[in-house]
């Protein structure tokens, strides 16, 4: 799949998905070849009584080398009867998601990209383009946030990366080929709007945030990764969420709001006693905010596998 037709021309839906399960931008990291399987891992067993789900910390882009997981992933799925991902990629309509996506992405009242958003921003994402090889005009109608998203996709295509192994995407495909059921802890529909009732402010803060990371993404990839593969909550805490947080309403928008709106879901899948595995970007179970400390507070025994 090439991410750039995402910009050069209608996107297709497969690709509008991929870009929208990476909702946060914080899960996204390259994985250099190396073998985790004697690691713990960022999964965890939630019980209540004799009730017990798995819940994963995905991330959304990998390399096909990258395959087996670590076993008790691998294990955790094999016993689950349904896997829950943070929207249902088998199920969403394409030609739905594109007409939402485009929707929602393109500044309906005629407006530029340079119209709306700061000259320093604005240079910032002629300088990132130039770097990826990209022509900016094709950016001209969209607005801040899907810019963001795009940029992101092209830099991870440029690093070799491919949202076809995912940790999300490979479970999926796994699941259909197995007849697992698989569900949606919200809707496509859902996710475009979180971006899209963003404030112009705080689209211009996302798209910024994204491009400075940017700079160093592939510096820091290899800690981030290491940590992701020993299952080290601590160190991704604060390789994750570290930046989003200096954004304040942006992190409670895209993070905390949605582990609080998720909550009642799984909490509803312990009680009763479904075999399930839920997997969502790593960024959404490290921290105080995170899914397992709120599962800790509901007073649920929650176990890093």
């Amino acid at each position: 799949m090439n991410l750039s037709l995402i910009l050069f021309r209608a996107p297709s839906a497969n690709a509008i998905r991929r870009l929208c399960g990476c909702v946060t931008l914080l899960a996204i990291v390259a994985i250099p070849e190396f073998s985790w399987a004697q690691e713990k891992s960022l999964l965890w067993r939630v019980k209540s009584g004799q009730n017990a789900i798995y819940v994963l910390g995905s991330i959304h882009f990998l390399k096909k080398e990258n395959y087996p997981l670590n076993k008790n992933i691998e294990e955790a799925f094999a016993k689950s009867k349904k896997l829950v991902l943070e929207i249902d990629l088998q199920t969403t309509d394409r030609e739905k998601a594109l007409q939402v996506t485009m929707q929602k992405a393109v500044n309906r009242d005629g407006s530029t990209l340079q119209q709306n958003v700061s000259e320093e921003t604005y240079a910032l994402v002629e300088r990132q383009t130039r770097e990826l090889g990209l022509d900016l005009r094709p950016l001209s109608p969209f607005k801040p946030w899907y810019v963001a998203l795009t940029l992101s996709a092209l830099k991870l295509q440029k690093l070799g990366l491919d949202p076809n192994y995912g940790v999300d995407r490979y479970l999926a495909e796994r699941a259909k080929n197995s007849g697992k059921a698989i569900a949606g802890l919200e809707t496509f529909e859902f996710q475009m709007g979180l971006f899209d009732e963003l404030s112009p402010r705080d689209q211009e803060l996302m798209l910024r945030q994204t491009i400075q990371e940017m700079d160093s993404f592939e510096k820091s990839a290899g800690q981030i990764v290491q940590a992701w593969g020993k299952g080290d909550s601590a160190s991704l805490e604060e390789s994750l969420l570290a930046s989003m947080r200096e954004y304040p309403d942006l992190y409670q928008r895209l993070v905390v709001d949605r582990n609080r709106r998720w909550l009642p879901q799984i909490k509803k899948m312990v009680e009763q006693g479904e075999s399930v595995l839920i997997a969502v970007g790593a960024a959404h179970l490290v921290g105080k905010d995170g899914i397992i400390e709120l599962l800790k507070q509901q007073g649920y025994t929650v176990e890093q596998l």
